[in-house]
């Protein structure tokens, strides 16, 4: 009869340092990997950076037409309102609408008359 002897679950020292190098690679290749995923992630912050300075660089620039552009806006309201108010005022001193309607009326009958006249 064979005698069979237990198997120890330790490992010798042949079977450890084969283990041990396995993970040592294992742990170089994560680390290789990380540092060229962290490469690519460093040359996309780059990028934005430069973006976010060209950004800058425009909104620089267009800020003070934007100013520019409000300011002549506000003088033409101011303008148009001085303009509505002299319109209000003429409308006023020639009698308000009702005779500005009469005007109109009359304009009206004259240009049918003169078209009566020219057509017989």
């Amino acid at each position: 009869m064979a005698k069979y002897t237990k198997v120890s679950e330790e490992p010798d020292d042949e079977e450890a340092s084969f283990l041990n190098e396995g993970r040592t690679q294992q742990v170089e290749m994560e680390m290789q990997k990380q540092d060229e995923e962290l490469g690519v992630l460093h040359d996309a912050v780059k990028r934005l950076g430069v973006l976010s300075n060209n950004i800058t660089v425009e909104l620089d620039t267009q800020n003070p037409m934007l100013d520019e552009i409000n300011a002549e806006t506000d003088r033409a309201q101011e303008n148009l309102d001085i303009i509505t108010k002299k319109t209000r005022e003429l409308v006023k001193q020639a009698g308000g609408m009702k005779n500005l309607c009469i005007i109109i009326a009359l304009s009206l009958v004259l240009i049918i008359l003169t078209y009566l006249v020219i057509m017989t």
